[in-house]
């Protein structure tokens, strides 16, 4: 099969609200080079017919998005804004003709077998790309973290998926949707905070201030899963050569003079009160309801990773994927968001071997609930959270039912410009990588070509 250059290949991932792009892979891949709206406008036919016609501009009473929930639900919509986004990407370098590029789509298993199928057709036939490939979402996360065994905690706006994964391979009849996202926390807080506006809101939400408090199993978590504290001296040192080799000294001793002050101040969880600014500049005050909002979320995630990571058939796998746990989308950049799941996870399902709790600090309570002891009883006087996963645990924990140590999985330092603030579009990052290894190789069936199409057809899409 061709082999395509970095340069020739389009990174396209339209998600519910948000539309990223990046033409050309640079050697370190970066964040995506567009970030636009998924929204169109639909417009009159020019040829008087009812045939849909769209444009990039118009009102906001005919602004469609055609995605809703991760899921298409306006097809020729669609199709418009994937025409749409890749001229506009063209744009940015004339010189190399799409004629002779390759796409990289990010798909969804929300997705039905014959969208995927129309929008193979337009992309060949409408489109004229000669190659083409279209990768879901939770593969991608697993390409940014290298894990081919992982679970996928993917917050949307408005809804949830979990992913179980092995061998870089979702496993279809364990996965779940929960009808909660983003927008779930918004509503809460609107509820707490109703003399602000849904702008206001979501800028509270993007800001410092916000964060998940989840202190007694937090701590638990972090004094099982946390590295060695650096050493003071290693901490303070300054590697001069480093900054300057890199070109940014100005801007990272800018961090560094940020951090240290950060140090010395109140943390915000100790605050009673604390301000944001909105995206208009105007300065607002919030008290406690700044750590509230996100707990019925957090709790449905922690029941339905059980249940789902339950659903994987291979025993030997479900240790491993509760090693990796990949937690991306819009929100999960929140402060304290990832730790207050994992925390919950940690609280209500890990099962401690005898040898765990002897390494934690000797002062440091742990009430033993999850530790199983003879008969499959719990120590402390703790009723099970859940008497049939008590009874499962009973005959089950010999063959991976019970987790005996959970884990969020690292990305590679290698990625310098995706900082830990930004591992929520971890996705991206992962087609980035899953582009590059399959439209720069020549095995066969790595992508659609446009000859492989002219023989198959739409259907093409399932040899992938």
């Amino acid at each position: 099969m061709v082999q395509y250059r970095d340069e020739n290949i389009l990174v396209v991932s339209i998600g519910s609200k948000t539309t990223q792009a990046q033409f050309g892979l640079a050697e370190s891949l970066t964040q995506a080079q567009a970030k636009v709206p998924s929204v169109i406008y639909r417009v009159p036919n020019p040829d008087g017919s009812n045939k849909p016609f769209f444009s990039s501009t118009g009102d906001e009473a005919n602004a469609v998005w055609p995605l809703k929930e991760g899921k298409i639900v306006d097809l020729p919509a669609f199709e418009y804004l994937l025409q749409l986004i890749t001229q506009t990407m063209q744009k940015t370098k004339p010189e190399i003709p799409l004629a002779g590029s390759a796409l990289f789509l990010v798909s969804s298993t929300l997705w039905t077998r014959l969208q995927l199928e129309h929008v193979t057709q337009y992309v060949f036939e409408e489109m004229n790309f000669p190659a083409f490939a279209a990768i879901p979402e939770a593969v991608c996360l697993t390409y940014a973290y290298n894990s081919p065994d992982a679970f996928i905690i993917d917050v949307g706006e408005d809804m949830t998926t979990l992913t179980p994964m092995t061998d870089f391979t979702i496993v279809e009849p364990a996965q779940i949707v929960i009808p909660m996202g983003a927008s779930s926390v918004k509503k809460k807080l609107a509820a707490k905070l109703p003399e602000l506006t849904p702008a206001q809101i979501e800028a509270l939400l993007k800001s410092d201030i916000y964060e998940v408090l989840h202190k007694d199993a937090k701590n638990l978590w972090s004094a099982m899963n946390q590295p060695d504290a650096p050493d003071r001296d290693e901490e303070t040192s300054i590697d001069v050569a480093a900054i300057v080799a890199s070109g940014k000294t100005r801007e990272i001793l800018a961090e560094r003079e940020k951090n240290k002050k950060k140090e010395t101040e109140i943390p915000n969880s100790e605050k009673n009160t604390n301000t944001f600014v909105d995206d208009d500049g105007v300065e607002h005050t919030v008290g406690q309801e700044r750590f509230h909002g996100t707990e019925e979320l957090i709790e449905a995630i922690t029941e339905e990773t059980d249940l789902s990571i339950s659903f994987v058939d291979e025993f030997s796998k479900r240790q491993p994927i509760w090693n990796n746990i990949i937690i991306a989308g819009g929100i999960s950049g929140i402060h304290g968001f990832k730790e207050a799941i994992m925390a919950s996870l940690t609280n209500k399902f890990l099962v401690a071997r005898q040898s765990t709790y002897s390494e934690l600090p000797s002062n440091f309570n742990t009430s033993g609930r999850n530790t199983p002891t003879v008969g499959g009883a719990t120590t402390g006087g703790a009723t099970p959270i859940n008497p049939l996963y008590s009874q499962a645990l009973q005959t089950q924990i010999g063959h991976g039912q019970a987790p005996t140590s959970m884990r969020l999985a690292k990305m590679s330092e290698y990625f310098s410009e995706w900082k830990s603030s930004k591992l929520e579009r971890a996705a991206f990052l992962g087609a980035q990588i899953g582009a590059k290894q399959i439209f720069g190789t020549n095995i066969e069936g790595a992508y659609i070509s446009r000859q492989e199409y002219n023989e198959v057809g739409p259907v093409s899409v399932w040899d992938i």
